[in-house]
C-alpha cells in the first residue's frame, strides 16, 4: 500500500478523516436500501443480468457515480478558493474492468469539461491535486488500476 504525503493546504474542515458507518439492508427481490448514519436512504438493486429490475443504480453504477461526484466536489471546491464558478462542469467516465475475478477496474478514464473563466494551466493542477490527493476514491481506483484524466475548456457563454 503506498503512502501519499501532502503538502497540500486545505481548511481542515474539508478534511475527510471521519469513520464511515452504514447498515445495508435486504428489502426482497434483488433490492437493498443502504441507510447512512444521517438518516439517509440509498436504493442498490442487482445487475439486470443477476436478477436486477433496471430501475434503480447497482453498486457498481453508484461506484463510478461516487468517483464523479467527489472529484467534481474536490475541482468546484478548489476553484472556489480561487473565486471561480464555472457556468458548466461535467465529468464524462469510462471504466473498463479486468476480465477475470475480481473484476476490478483496470482502467478509468475522465473527461471534465468545464465553461468559465478558468484557465488551462490552472485546471490541469487542479485536475491533478484532485486525483492524486483531494478525492479519496479517485486515489483509491489508481491503487488498483490505471486512472487518467483530461480536460476540456469551453469559450464563456456570454462570449
Amino acid at each position: 500500500m503506498s503512502t501519499m504525503k501532502s503538502d497540500i493546504t486545505w481548511d481542515q474542515s474539508r478534511m475527510e478523516f471521519q469513520p464511515v458507518s452504514m447498515i445495508v439492508s435486504h428489502t426482497g427481490g434483488m433490492k437493498f436500501t443502504a441507510e447512512t448514519s444521517s438518516g439517509l436512504a440509498i436504493p442498490i438493486d442487482a445487475h439486470v443480468h443477476l436478477g436486477g429490475g433496471g430501475k434503480i443504480p447497482n453498486p457498481i453504477e453508484y461506484l463510478i457515480a461516487s468517483l464523479g461526484g467527489c472529484v467534481g466536489i474536490k475541482i468546484l471546491l478548489s476553484l472556489s478558493d480561487q473565486g471561480i464558478t464555472p457556468d458548466l462542469l461535467t465529468i464524462r467516465i469510462q471504466a473498463e474492468r479486468r476480465q477475470e475475478l475480481p473484476a476490478v477496474f483496470e482502467r478509468v478514464h475522465l473527461v471534465v469539461t468545464l465553461s468559465g473563466l478558468i484557465g488551462s494551466d490552472q485546471i490541469s493542477e487542479i485536475m491533478t491535486r484532485t486525483m492524486t490527493h483531494l478525492c479519496p476514491i479517485a486515489a483509491m481506483f489508481a491503487d488498483v488500476g490505471k486512472v487518467t484524466f483530461e480536460h476540456h475548456i469551453l469559450p464563456e457563454k456570454n462570449s
